[in-house]
């Protein structure tokens, strides 16, 4: 059964007026933990409704359909993965955007080892 996916709960930085990420660094970090394993998720920053989080996959892992409550922006800062929404596919590849709005159901697959920037806003 297709699950929701709601703003992540986890361990986020403490609140703070400026969050000062470098990506670059992060996602070599993330990708560093990835060996062994198919997918790694590294949450950033959670201010004000807003969620950002890094998420590492290994080449044909997939993030079954989901939705989530608030719009969500999926960047691709490294790789090449498809995200389905329904019967439509979209191709990413390294520095594109895909935006959508709340509860729209969509699946990810990952054709080769990826880094993704993902933000939800608004939702719970």
């Amino acid at each position: 059964m297709p699950e929701t996916t709601h703003p992540p709960a986890g361990e986020y930085p403490r609140p703070a007026p400026v969050h000062h990420l470098d990506l670059e660094v992060a996602a070599s970090q993330l990708l560093s933990e990835l060996p062994g394993k198919r997918r790694r998720t590294r949450n950033l920053a959670r201010e004000s409704g807003v969620s950002a989080m890094l998420m590492a996959l290994e080449a044909g892992a997939v993030v079954k359909e989901h939705s989530a409550e608030g719009v969500v922006t999926i960047q691709l800062l490294r790789g090449h993965v498809f995200v389905s929404m329904g019967s439509e596919s979209l191709e990413l590849q390294q520095e594109q955007l895909l935006m959508f709005q709340p509860g729209i159901r969509h699946d990810l697959r990952a054709e080769e080892q990826s880094v993704l920037l993902l933000t939800i806003t608004g939702g719970h």
